[in-house]
Formats: structure tokens, sequence, C-alpha cells
């Protein structure tokens, strides 16, 4: 039985890691499957085996309760490492509302300017805010939180009129909120880079971020996080003085416009595939009572102990 109890907390230990780390190569493993299947086996053998050599039916409980533990757990952690989907981002702008259908629920970004911007899960009538230091566990789904940066533009006439922005090719139309989803190699810097359009003007700008430490670096760059504006017609020409270099927050004329940007860390969502929490309750409840009926289970009044 003792042989048991120790496959039983090997296969709790491997379902944990499982839960802790979610995003570790070794989770989908075709050895780590083939571990998890071995240990069940193994482990439920030697129960099997023992319940013949257990002298009260109290223990005899405890035995087949942890044989039930190791079941329900090690289903939960093969069946996540068999079957589970793979990671997948949610990036979206201020405001969104993403929906969940895996989980009956809803995202709900914050607005750019809130100083705890955190995103909220909706579901059921309740909201719940998803910290980025712990993430939310929901089910057998764990909702992890992260921060990139995004930048906010805006555009101006040179004699000081507001220019409407628009993203053709962004996730939202008319967000001003650049996503900065794509990356470019220029000077050995992989950059992100976005892009949007101004129609009152016919115009394409191209926005590429550098940090503070490659700003430095740059002709007429600055201490501060820095973006670069390529402005062009919407057929795609060059402009006369196309190109310019603008700091965080600072306006700055670029061919026939003014341009400010705004950078912003914003929280993005990672959705990620755990073992079921209600079924890992379930496996360590039925442990507790087994170790609860072996440790303090009395032979008193079994009919068993009696004959001994």
């Amino acid at each position: 039985m003792r042989l048991g109890a120790i496959f039983c907390i090997a296969l709790f230990a491997a379902v944990l890691a499982e839960l802790a780390f979610p995003t570790a190569p070794f989770v989908h493993a075709t050895w780590w499957i083939l571990a998890i299947a071995a240990v069940v086996l193994l482990g439920s053998i030697r129960v099997l085996r023992s319940l013949r050599k257990i002298p009260t039916r109290r223990r005899t409980t405890a035995a087949v309760l942890m044989l039930a533990s190791m079941l329900v757990a090690g289903a939960a952690g093969f069946s996540n490492s068999l079957f589970a989907p793979d990671p997948r981002s949610i990036v979206a702008v201020p405001g969104a509302q993403v929906a969940l259908p895996e989980l009956g629920a809803t995202l709900v970004f914050p607005d750019l300017d809130r100083v705890d911007a955190r995103v909220v899960l909706a579901r059921g009538g309740s909201t719940t805010p998803i910290s980025c230091r712990r993430g939310l566990y929901v089910g057998a789904t764990l909702l992890r939180c992260h921060e990139r940066t995004v930048v906010a533009v805006a555009a101006d006439t040179l004699s000081g009129a507001h220019l409407t922005v628009t993203q053709p090719t962004g996730s939202t139309f008319l967000s001003p909120v650049l996503l900065m989803q794509h990356t470019q190699e220029i000077a050995g810097f992989d950059l992100p880079f976005d892009s949007f359009a101004v129609p009152a003007v016919h115009r394409v700008v191209k926005v590429v971020l550098f940090t503070a430490a490659q700003a430095k670096l740059l002709r007429g760059g600055s201490e501060h996080r820095t973006v670069l504006f390529a402005v062009d017609d919407s057929l795609g020409r060059s402009l006369n003085d196309s190109l310019g270099l603008a700091a965080n927050g600072a306006r700055k004329r670029v061919a026939d416009l003014l341009l400010q940007p705004r950078i912003h860390r914003f929280p993005a969502i990672v959705v990620l595939a755990v073992p079921s929490l209600p079924t890992l309750g379930l496996a360590l409840l039925l442990a507790v009572a087994a170790l609860a009926l072996w440790l303090f289970g009395s032979r008193t009044g079994d009919p068993r102990a009696q004959v001994r």
C-alpha cells in the first residue's frame, strides 16, 4: 500500500506540473503522456494486489479511494497532455469585447487611459479581473495576462485641423491605437511596426517603434522611446520629407501632416489549456479521504479485526 501511495504522489506531482507550467514543451511530449499512463497503470496494479493483504475494512476502503484518486487525477493529466489545444493569444484594442465561446464568457478590455488597466472576464452576470501576476483559472483553462506596447496616433493638417485615422488592415477600422503586431528588421534590429491611413488627405503612414536604447543610436534620436513615421500617398508613392522621428508624446511634421505618437503598455490575454480544476479537486478529495481512513481507521467493530 505504501508503494501505491508513492505512485499516487508521483501522479499528483506530474499533473500539478502541467498546471504550473502549461507552456512547457514536456506537457505534450509523447514520453510524458506515456509516463503518466505508466504511473497510473503500475499504481493501480499495486493497489489492487495489496487489497487481499489489508486487515481491516476501513483500510480496504481507503485503498479503493486511493485507486479512484489515481484514476481521476491520471485522466485529468492524460487528457490535457493528449487533447489540449495549443495556446492562443488575444490582442485587442481598448474597449473591445472578445467572446470566449468555450467558456461561455466575454473578455472586456479596458480603456487606454486607465491607470489600473485590467482585462475583465464577464460571465453569467459577474465580472472577474484578470491579474497579470497570477492569471485566472476557469475550469480547464488558464487566462494569463501580459502587457504589450501599443501606439496611439493623432494626425492633423499643417493648419491644425484634426484628421480621422483608420486602419484598413487592422482589427478595428476606426481605432487610432496601433497594436504593433508585426516586426521588421532595420539596421540589425527586429522592430515592431504597424500602419494607418488618413483618408481625407489620401495618405498612408507606416509606424516603426524604437525602444529608448535603440533610439539613442539613431541620428537625431532621443533618450526616450521613439516612433519613426513614413508617409506615402494612397498609391504607395513617397513624398518629400516623408520620414520623421517623433519621441513619445511629441508632435512632428512629416510630409504634409502633423503626427503625434503616444506609447502605452496595454494588456493582452493568452488562453492556455490546463488539467481540469474540478477534476483535480475531486481527485484531491478522494486522496484526502483515503489518507484519513488509512491513518485513523480503527479496527474496533471490524469483524476481520476481531478474528485476528
